[in-house]
């Protein structure tokens, strides 16, 4: 037994090894006595037994201390990123080592979107798979409620990355199905809203990916963890990729999860200041309604007006948006929780809304984003036509 996040019981070799599980949900009560202590061999007599540490009350000053270190965790749960689709509710991240958690589901699908949303449909992803100890948090989250940075920073490590590998489908499905078939492990894997597995049968079968039926000859474009894809959790995925290490991508091509996803969020979040800014403004230049061939080029033109969309958010009058003013935007225009001690999230929002790469934000940055609109326009209308199409399943964080 080793890195082991459930309770264990047992006999090693004559050792007794107990192990009380992870996140304290669970104490062990041991006891040993020697009945006789002047004998040289005499042998202790050992009782132990789990019991949940909620059942005594805590103790009230190292309670105190508790909440005082937790405190430092405010600004975080402060900072909404986006809101938790009813579909993944409750959204919770327990027993990820055990059964597919509806947090895993989530993280899962909102990677997939992400990696989508920019990529040629020959480059799309068909399917996200991450291990069920990627997801960290072991937590219960409140029905109606946003995810937090904090829960991202909780439940994904910040170093963790992923690819894109190719899998034939009949790996993608033993792969998978030969996690689940025993006890926890940690390699219990994870995955998207568009795979579907069918629990009647025994070990758990495979049927749906990208929400199509599996192609058992199809070469899947995967995105997971490549090293685990070899380190012995799935045994058909072991033995395949280290007979076969040339399907592997090469390291330079990884993505950090949690930089994937915060830059999501945050092309998301701005594309909701931008809406809100044209309802205010009574415009009609944003991506769910402008119409290019009904619009002349948005540039500088009174149906988008970038100065005056500039005009709203900067609010000292210096002729740039800093990230304070996106903060307040957040806030105000885009109707989400921040906190005043917390900027990240403002931080991913400017660099998003900063075209030009210059390191702020400028009626030069609106322009483009104005320009920009047309195109954006024609491929969401186009990805609506396929995702109908192909019958495929893809989540907005919001």
């Amino acid at each position: 037994s080793g890195h082991d996040h459930h309770r264990v019981d047992e006999v090693v070799e004559g050792t007794r090894l107990l192990k009380p599980g992870m996140d304290a949900v669970y104490a062990t009560v041991l006891e040993m006595v020697w009945p006789d202590a002047d004998a040289e061999s005499n042998k202790p007599k050992v009782k132990a037994s789990f019991v949940k540490t909620s059942d005594w009350e805590p103790e009230p000053v190292m309670a105190e201390q508790c909440e005082r270190a937790y405190d430092v965790l405010e600004p975080l749960k402060n900072t909404e990123l986006a809101k938790v689709p009813p579909v993944f509710e409750p959204l919770s991240s327990k027993d990820a080592r055990a059964s597919v958690s509806t947090m895993g589901l989530y993280i899962c699908s909102l990677l997939r979107s992400s990696l989508n949303l920019s990529r040629n449909l020959d480059q799309r992803v068909d399917a996200v798979l991450l291990m069920g100890g990627n997801i960290r948090g072991g937590e219960d989250y409140e029905i109606g409620s946003f995810f937090s940075l904090e829960a991202l920073e909780a439940e994904i490590k910040s170093d963790e990355v992923i690819s894109v590998v190719g899998m034939p489908g009949w790996l993608l499905a033993e792969g998978i199905s030969a996690t689940h078939a025993g006890d926890p492990i940690p390699g219990w894997m994870q995955y998207d809203n568009g795979i579907y597995e069918d629990f009647t049968q025994s070990p758990p079968v495979i049927t749906q990916v990208a929400g199509r039926p599996i192609d058992p000859d199809k070469i899947y474009r995967v995105a997971t963890k490549i090293s685990d894809l070899t380190n012995g959790q799935s045994p058909p995925w072991t033995k395949f990729y280290t007979e076969h290490p040339e399907y592997l991508p090469p390291k330079g091509n990884y993505v950090n999860i949690q930089a994937e996803l915060m830059s999501y969020f945050a092309g998301n979040l701005w594309k909701r200041i931008w809406d809100s800014l044209s309802e205010e403004l009574d415009e009609d230049c944003d991506a769910e309604l402008y119409d290019p061939q009904e619009d002349e080029d948005c540039d500088g033109a009174p149906s988008c007006n970038p100065e005056l969309r500039l005009e709203t958010l900067d609010k000292d009058e210096d002729g740039i948006v800093s990230i304070d003013e996106i903060q307040d935007a957040l806030q105000d225009l885009a109707g989400v929780s921040v906190d005043p001690r917390e900027k990240t999230l403002a931080e991913f929002v400017h660099e998003f809304a900063d075209a030009t790469g210059s390191g702020e934000v400028t009626v030069e940055d609106l322009e483009i984003f104005c320009r920009d609109l047309g195109e954006r326009y024609e491929r969401e209308k186009m990805r609506r036509f396929l995702s109908k199409k192909e019958n495929t399943t893809s989540i907005s964080p919001n």
